[in-house]
């Protein structure tokens, strides 16, 4: 059905042409709200108010002030999102603070709006308009505080959006705000309620999310029938269980996904409790890992027709961002406020220097590792996840480290089932004795699906193993030699299948696409 706005259609979601669509996102985590990570300040200058009270010390609130709206002036633009489109991507999940957006207060339920930074929000989505990019609001940071941790900017970290009824009321009016400016612009894709709220230490207050969550619909919809609206599990958007029925069809289901197996053991039961609200679901944040893993993980929710957002966008000195700024010399300085005035401000101004578009490193790297799109290197482990005599054939019934209900013979280089160790924050490489590999034996075969630009006349395959690669390697059906596990494809498809047949033993580490 065609409805003007893309719109949940039972379990799936279509556009506003009323076509199938897949979200293929990235979340701009930092942009309205710092995390102290992203900046690499860790410890008590973890969050907005707390960086900006470290700054009114080291300078003045002036500077402060005029610190916090040029970053939110420079740090993501119509350039970011035109990069980011001519990537391959279709939406982007904006994280916001209300108290960017509104002026906070102890007593009132109406909050007063900053009308300026709703401007450059409203340019952002025009420029995703003008390239086909959809924008999914993300409530960050609710009146009170959601979560209770750092990622709110929560003053007491403890959750008060669950102990102080005029901050419900206060989010009701953020939400009917953002419901009456954008109800009828067709780039916003869905108003995501609350990220991630409740950690498993509040558990007490889970009985008051789905009540909530419920009066937040039903202000939303007496302004905006269109819009979906996004609502996430708790601890950390990863427990589903306070999901209950509600009469609103056009919901989309969100959970989060960081630091575990890449398998579809991880994601069944999202997709199980979807199909049985027969509603759309989304991984709303997956990411701060190392490419191996984001090759796996992404290749899981596309090939399960999930729809998805990265985070984040833009980090300080990272790896895993698709885009890195500069560290400003004498930072760490800075963060143990061991600078005086004008040495601080001159380490911030570079700081916001470093945040420009034309300052920072695209790394194109992270985008090809979401979308295995060549050059990037896929985990052995991480074959195709489309079933059985579909993406892989098996002999026996294995043992293994992930992927159990596969059935392949996934260890450590030993030859041991480990528990799998994924937690890899900051790009790195895992330990040796964190390494999998997939063992096959003579007549199992596996595949691996690999994307290429336009513009690409070949791709150069490297099969890494442990020992020699015995087997027939074929790639789109068409048998390749290769020698010692390398071989190149002439004139590939846009979309490529590389299938590894074992003859006999074969370990199989890695699969470099170049």
């Amino acid at each position: 059905m065609k409805t003007g706005f893309c719109h949940a259609d039972g379990a799936m979601i279509r556009d506003i042409d009323g076509k199938p669509l897949v979200f293929r996102g990235v979340g701009i985590g930092g942009w309205f709200l710092i995390e102290g990570y992203m900046i690499r300040s860790y410890g008590k200058l973890d969050r907005p108010r707390r960086l900006k009270d470290h700054i009114i010390s080291l300078v003045d609130s002036d500077y402060a002030d005029y610190f916090f709206d040029q970053w939110q002036r420079r740090f993501f633009t119509a350039q970011d999102v035109s990069w980011l489109a001519g990537q391959g991507f279709n939406m982007i999940r904006v994280a916001i603070d209300y108290q960017v957006f509104f002026e906070p207060s102890e007593t009132e339920a109406t909050l007063k709006p900053i009308e300026s930074n709703f401007l450059r929000l409203d340019d952002i989505i025009r420029a995703c308009s003008q390239v086909g990019v959809y924008v999914i609001l993300d409530l960050h940071a609710a009146p009170g505080g959601q979560t209770g941790t750092n990622i709110d900017n929560s003053q007491n970290d403890h959750p008060d959006l669950f102990t102080k009824r005029h901050y419900q009321d206060q989010t009701i009016y953020v939400w009917e705000t953002f419901a009456k400016r954008y109800k009828n612009e067709p780039t916003i894709a869905a108003y995501d309620l609350l990220n991630e709220p409740l950690p498993e230490w509040f558990a007490h207050y889970y009985d008051q999310v789905m009540p909530f969550y419920r009066r937040l619909i039903r202000a939303i919809r007496a302004i905006d029938p269109h819009h979906m609206i996004s609502i996430e599990g708790v601890h950390w958007s990863t427990d589903w269980s306070i999901f209950e029925a509600i009469e609103d069809t056009n919901i989309l289901l969100q959970f989060h996904k960081y630091w575990n197996a890449p398998d579809q053991e991880s994601i069944q039961h999202y997709l199980n409790i979807g199909l049985d609200f027969n509603l759309p679901i989304f991984m709303g944040e997956g990411g701060e890992n190392n490419l191996p893993w984001l090759s796996a993980a992404f290749k899981l929710y596309t090939q399960n027709t999930i729809s998805y957002a990265f985070w984040a966008y833009k980090k300080m000195a990272a790896h895993n961002a698709m885009m890195s700024f500069k560290k400003p010399e004498q930072w760490s300085a800075l963060l143990e406020g061991k600078l005086s005035k004008r040495e601080a401000k001159s380490v911030l101004d570079a700081l916001l220097d470093a945040i420009r578009f034309d300052q920072t490193l695209p790394q194109v790297e992270v985008a090809n590792a979401l979308l295995n799109r060549v050059p990037f290197t896929c985990p052995a482990y991480a074959f195709d996840y489309e079933g059985e005599n579909r993406s892989f054939h098996r002999m026996k019934f294995h043992l293994s480290s992930l992927r159990h209900h596969d059935g392949l013979n996934i260890t450590n280089i030993e030859g041991a089932v480990v528990p799998p160790v994924f937690k890899h924050m900051n790009g790195e490489s895992p330990k040796t004795a964190d390494v999998l590999v997939l063992r096959l034996i003579s007549g199992e075969w596996v595949t691996y699906t690999f994307h290429v630009s336009r513009n690409q006349s070949c791709v150069a395959i490297e099969i890494q193993t442990l020992g020699a690669l015995k087997a027939h390697v074929t790639v789109n059906d068409v048998l390749h030699h290769h020698k010692s596990g390398r071989l190149m494809v002439e004139k590939p498809r846009r979309t490529n299948t590389l299938r590894i047949q074992a003859t006999d033993h074969v370990v199989l580490k890695n699969i470099v696409f170049t």
